[in-house]
C-alpha cells in the first residue's frame, strides 16, 4: 500500500501507549513493553512505521516498528523484527543541483526546485550526446 494510507489498518492505530513517555520509560521486560512489541510481532507494517516516524533521526521515544525505542536508540525488539526494517528511507534530504537530487524530487511527487531542474536536464543531454556519438 503506498502512501500512509496502511496506518488506519496496523493493528496499533489509535492506541496512545505506543507514544506514551510512560511506556518508553519502561524497562524491556515490563508487561506493558512486551504486550506492544507482541502487538507489533504480526504487523506486516514495520517497515513503513520506521519510515513515517524515523525514529533514529528524530529521537523517538515509544514503541515503533516492533521496537522499543528511547532517544532514538532500540532498547528491545519483537520476535522476528529484521534488521532491514530499520532502513529509514522516508525523508532524507535532497542533494539540491544534482541528477539525484531531480531523481528525489520525482519519487517525493514535488516539482523540482530550478537547481535540480538544470541539474537533470544538463545530465540528459549529456545522455543524449553519448548515445549520438557512440551511434547506437
Amino acid at each position: 500500500m503506498s502512501g500512509n494510507g496502511w496506518v488506519g489498518e496496523a493493528p496499533c492505530a489509535g492506541d496512545a501507549r505506543f507514544t506514551s513517555e510512560e511506556t518508553a520509560a519502561d524497562p524491556p521486560t515490563q508487561p506493558l513493553v512486551l504486550s506492544l512489541l507482541a502487538i507489533c510481532q504480526g504487523c506486516p507494517f514495520r517497515s513503513q512505521c520506521i519510515d513515517l516516524v524515523m525514529p533514529s533521526t528524530s529521537l523517538f521515544d515509544g514503541v515503533c516498528g516492533g521496537r522499543l525505542w528511547q532517544n532514538g536508540q532500540v532498547l528491545a525488539a519483537c520476535q522476528g523484527a529484521r534488521t532491514a526494517e530499520l532502513r529509514e528511507r522516508g525523508r532524507r534530504p535532497i542533494t539540491h543541483g544534482t541528477e539525484a537530487g531531480a531523481r528525489a524530487h520525482n519519487r517525493r511527487g514535488e516539482t523540482a526546485c530550478s537547481l535540480c531542474l538544470e541539474a537533470g536536464r544538463l545530465a540528459q543531454q549529456a545522455r543524449r550526446d553519448r548515445k549520438r556519438t557512440s551511434g547506437t
